[in-house]
Order: C-alpha cells, then structure tokens, then sequence
C-alpha cells in the first residue's frame, strides 16, 4: 500500500525520479562506506543492482543496515532500511532499469546481483518538504 502522507508521496516520487543516490552500508570491521549508484523504486522498496564482489555486496551480507540519499545537501531525503538480496526480481526490475538508464541488467554480465532495499525510516528536510516517518511493513507514519 502506498504511504497516505502527501509529503512522503512526493519525496518518494523525487527519489524514484532521481539520476541516482548515495547508497552507505558498513564494513565489517565497522568503517563506513558511500558510493553512488543507479537505483529504481518497485512496490515499496528501493533496488540496486551492482557487482557480487562490489564492497556494498560483502558489507550487506554482514550487516544489511543501510541508508540512502539523494545527492542535494541542501534538500535532504534520506532512506534507512534494510537490504536484502533479491535475485528473483530480476524480470520486474529489467523494464525499469532500462527504461531509467537504458541498461539491460539481464545482459550485463558484470552486474548480477540484485539488493532490494526495504525502508525503515526516511528523514527529510529543504523545499521539497520535512518529515520524520517510520515505515511499518508497506505504511509509513509521521
């Protein structure tokens, strides 16, 4: 079920739009680690698709905290959540990719694992809008 809350509709809506995000995990001995990558929003959830030696994929499977940004500092929208691999989502996913960013993940050999991201909390601040909201299963509330 979509959220109810029109500010996190259209945050949410912001970040499905966005060229990319800021994805942050932690490695295992408990440094942190940022990069940016391409992204599509599905029913509810954000998914990734990066390499299965990517330091993201290594640091997931010892911690699946996450968090995700979209890349403006002044108009903060940031996703905590937890990741989870999701290879089976492979041919819902494809048309969305390719539709974002022109790219096949079914034919890239060296992207093959898929990280869905479940939110947890999004925090959010600037002109597009601010809030607090925990996500409870597929409901989010302020």
């Amino acid at each position: 079920m979509p959220p109810t809350d029109p500010t996190l509709t259209a945050l949410l809506e912001k970040f499905a739009a966005a060229d990319c995000c800021w994805f942050a995990s932690t490695r295992p001995d408990g440094r942190a680690h940022l990069a940016p990558i391409w992204h599509v929003w599905y029913e509810g959830a954000a998914y990734v698709v990066t390499k299965e030696g990517a330091v993201r994929t290594a640091n997931i499977r010892h911690n699946p905290a996450v968090s995700l940004s979209l890349p403006d500092p002044l108009n903060v929208f940031v996703l905590e959540g937890t990741a989870r691999f999701a290879q089976e989502m492979e041919e819902a996913l494809a048309p969305l990719f390719q539709a974002k960013y022109d790219w096949n993940i079914r034919t890239d050999p060296g992207y093959n694992t898929i990280i869905a991201i479940d939110p947890v909390k999004a925090l959010a601040w600037g002109s597009h809008g601010e809030g607090r909201w925990q996500f409870d299963g597929q409901n989010a509330k302020r």
